[in-house]
């Protein structure tokens, strides 16, 4: 996961040169022609920073914070799922992994495998 947040900023970085340039690709353009328009925490960080802090901000910095805010978002969603609206209520019981490689690392179990035990009591075997 660390290449992503790199990437963010690099994406974020190439679209800000892009919309100096006034040269956006058509699948950006198709969102806007300014910061404000394309990335969807512009506002957000418009209003938290001020005008004149918000528009020293480089684009790349933009991308980075909004890639941040996806991943707040997906795992608020996560949590409110499990019925967990606090970080101090998740705990490892709540979470399961999509890959052998992250149950490997991670240790914890892979989420076919998480009511494997109620199944079989349910079933009897």
């Amino acid at each position: 996961m660390a290449r992503a947040p790199i990437a963010a900023a690099m994406v974020g970085k190439t679209i800000g040169r892009a919309i100096d340039n006034q040269d956006l690709p058509v699948y950006i353009e198709r969102f806007g022609q300014s910061k404000d328009e394309i990335f969807v925490t512009a506002a957000h960080l418009r209003h938290e920073l001020g005008d004149k802090e918000y528009e020293s901000l480089p684009a790349g910095a933009i991308g980075l914070y909004t890639y941040y805010e996806r991943l707040a978002q997906g795992v608020r969603q996560l949590m409110a799922g499990a019925r967990k609206f606090t970080l101090g209520h998740l705990s490892r019981d709540d979470l399961a992994v999509l890959t052998k490689d992250a149950a490997t690392v991670t240790g914890l179990p892979m989420v076919m495998d998480v009511d494997n035990a109620a199944i079989n009591q349910v079933l009897g075997v």
